[in-house]
């Protein structure tokens, strides 16, 4: 069976979990490889060592380049924080690596779009950790409306809440743009737009508007101080979108919303069905179809098992969590690396996505509706 080894760049909170998805992966399923966890990169020596000893990796570094150019790697995974994403990536995909990155692979669109390119010249594989959309009753969900069982799409509505951001630190990277932050938008936002993007195809064109948080936490700053030149970032945000197919989206993320842990939620209705989704019981999916018997009508409450795309147990309710779905994001990219094929998302996928985001700010800097450009062609 072939091996691939793979070279971790930043042994942070998505290193923990990446590193628990690599020794789930070939476990839960014939994934077609065995996966090797070879080294992990990280700031210090004693650091890199630390961690790689913790999560399982054979040894460890502080040069990164030189893990690209190693001839024995096979897969750059990038989790660092986003300021440095695209070089790494560029440098991997120039050496004929297959790349995984953290979303968002840079924060600037164009930037995006020059390195999937680069990764279709170079034949590599590439994937974008939109993690979520790979939960069983997402994959579920996706499914009933490809197979038309929820009829022609009519309304996408999402929201994306946390409370991080009351009495976080305003040192840390997500705070700054530049530092790789992107804002409540484009970072738990474009989890949301995928998920829509995934299930209703591209979004069009978006209007929007969005806040940053007071210093002191007293309330919004004023209208003048939302995402300023000195690299403040959104807070909180909401925007209307309408589809290409012509369907409807609502879409709402904060990071001050009290007693709001990691709430990702989302419905989504077609003209036979609607569907209901909660990450915080991500092993169930609502559904409700139009043509049932009137002492029916209503929504049901599926629990997903192994009959589902992408599920893992055969018994409902055995437990699919955050090392399950960041391993079988894993499962697929490993699949499309040993068959030669596209993995998704990939980094074409995540440019688009990007669009969007920056079309949201747009938006809300422009008091207007604003198209999203086109996705790039794999060509």
């Amino acid at each position: 069976m072939r091996e691939l080894k793979v070279g971790l760049i930043g042994g942070g909170f998505m290193g923990r979990a990446h590193s628990l998805a690599y020794a789930l992966a070939p476990i839960a399923a014939d994934i077609g490889a065995t996966v090797t966890k070879e080294v992990l990169v990280d700031a210090t020596p004693e650091l890199a060592a630390t961690l790689a000893q913790q999560l399982g990796w054979r040894s460890s570094s502080t040069d990164w380049r030189e893990l690209v150019e190693r001839p024995d790697i096979d897969i750059i995974d990038i989790c660092t924080p986003p300021q440095f994403h695209a070089e790494i990536a560029f440098a991997a995909v120039a050496a004929g690596k297959h790349v995984f990155c953290e979303k968002p692979i840079t924060n600037d669109s164009a930037e995006a779009a020059r390195l999937t390119q680069a990764a279709l010249d170079a034949g590599v594989v590439t994937q974008v950790g939109f993690n979520y959309r790979h939960a069983p009753a997402i994959s579920f969900a996706r499914d009933l409306l490809a197979s038309g069982r929820l009829g022609t799409p009519l309304q996408f509505r999402a929201s994306y809440l946390q409370e991080v951001g009351f009495g976080a630190d305003p040192n840390r990277w997500r705070a700054s743009r530049a530092t790789g932050g992107s804002g409540a938008v484009g970072d738990i936002g474009s989890h949301i737009i995928d998920m829509a993007e995934l299930m209703f195809g591209d979004i069009r064109r978006v209007s929007a508007r969005i806040r940053t948080m007071a210093v002191g936490e007293t309330g919004w700053a004023e209208e003048g101080g939302q995402v300023d030149d000195d690299g403040r970032i959104d807070d909180s945000g909401v925007w209307l979108a309408e589809f290409a197919n012509g369907a409807l989206g609502s879409f709402a993320v904060s990071s001050y919303a009290s007693g709001r842990k990691n709430r990702v939620y989302f419905e989504a209705d077609g003209t036979k069905g609607s569907v209901e989704f909660n990450w915080n019981s991500r092993e169930e999916l609502k559904v409700s179809y139009v043509d049932e018997a009137k002492d029916h009508k209503g929504f049901r409450t599926i629990h997903t098992n192994n009959e589902h795309p992408d599920g893992w147990w055969r018994l409902a309710g055995l437990g699919t969590g955050y090392p399950e779905i960041s391993a079988i994001q894993f499962q697929k990219f490993v699949r499309a690396i040993v068959d030669g094929g596209q993995a998704d998302p990939d980094f074409g996928h995540a440019t688009h996505v990007q669009q969007v985001v920056e079309a949201i700010i747009a938006a809300a800097a422009s008091d207007s509706w604003v198209d999203v450009a086109p996705r790039q062609d794999r060509s």
